[in-house]
């Protein structure tokens, strides 16, 4: 990996648990290729926040929040969730890319929640829920299931339990995904356009689920094209376009008063 950062010297560390932002980014590019798609990205994302990420199809959104927790690898610059880098250690100037068994233990800390639900169609949802704490985290099964069962009744899904996710609809399975997320007790919450392959109707069954989550103080980052949410419920919202943020501030002065050109060309199509 490239240094872009001038010295290589990292700056000082943020500290978990301190004053410091949850996220941050800095400088970060990733390409695919020849196709830059991360152009240099800088931002931070406060504990406790919700940080909505819009803009048109293409623009580097969920690139950018697959490099967080290290499903993609970023070829310059530096992310850091909680303090931590993020991938890597550093020795003096210098980079080192961790194992992959290092990777995947920070990894537990970050929950996400995809377009597509990636629900096991073999395992009912108490099931799907409960999977990942027995088998990464070593929980007991009688543990996981209360906490299953706890996760799913918080989402509306208590009497859902037992059903296969054939059976369920795509927001109630939706809701799974985001409990299973919640069942690793993550300190960082990543949605992935979670709307997107839901019909319009069961849209705001799984808004609501994630509202709830921000009134409870979980620090979300969320890629969406849902601009009533983002405009009621985050906190900062960051426009991208062409793998460079193009305009930053609070949602309601960014939605209601763009600075920038393309902003406002982006908003006049989806508002």
């Amino acid at each position: 990996m490239s240094d872009t950062t001038g010295t290589g010297a990292a700056p000082a560390p943020l500290g978990t648990g301190g004053p410091g932002p949850m996220v941050r980014a800095e400088r970060v590019h990733k390409s695919f290729g020849l196709v830059e798609v991360l152009r240099g990205i800088d931002l931070e994302v406060r504990n406790g926040e919700v940080f909505c990420l819009v803009g048109p199809s293409g623009s580097g959104k969920s690139t950018f929040l697959r490099c967080i927790n290290h499903l993609e690898k970023i070829n310059a610059g530096r992310l850091w969730v909680d303090g931590d880098l993020v991938g890597y250690r550093q020795k003096g100037d210098k980079l080192y890319e961790m194992r992959e068994r290092e990777v995947a233990r920070r990894r537990r800390d970050i929950g996400m929640v995809f377009q597509r639900f990636n629900l096991f169609p073999h395992m009912t949802a108490l099931e799907n829920v409960m999977e990942a704490p027995v088998q990464v985290k070593g929980k007991s099964r009688k543990a996981a299931r209360e906490q299953a069962e706890r996760l799913l009744e918080r989402v509306g899904l208590a009497d859902r339990m037992r059903n296969y996710p054939a059976q369920l609809s795509g927001g109630q399975q939706q809701r799974v995904a985001i409990a299973r997320a919640l069942a690793m007790e993550p300190k960082l919450m990543l949605f992935d356009e979670p709307t997107s392959a839901l019909d319009p109707e069961l849209v705001g069954e799984v808004l609501d689920v994630m509202r709830q989550l921000a009134e409870e103080g979980m620090t979300m980052i969320v890629v969406t094209h849902e601009m009533g949410f983002a405009r009621e419920v985050g906190d900062s919202l960051v426009f991208m376009d062409a793998g460079m943020v193009v305009e930053a501030g609070s949602p309601r002065e960014v939605l209601t008063n763009p600075q920038h050109e393309r902003t406002r060309a982006f908003l006049s199509k989806v508002l």
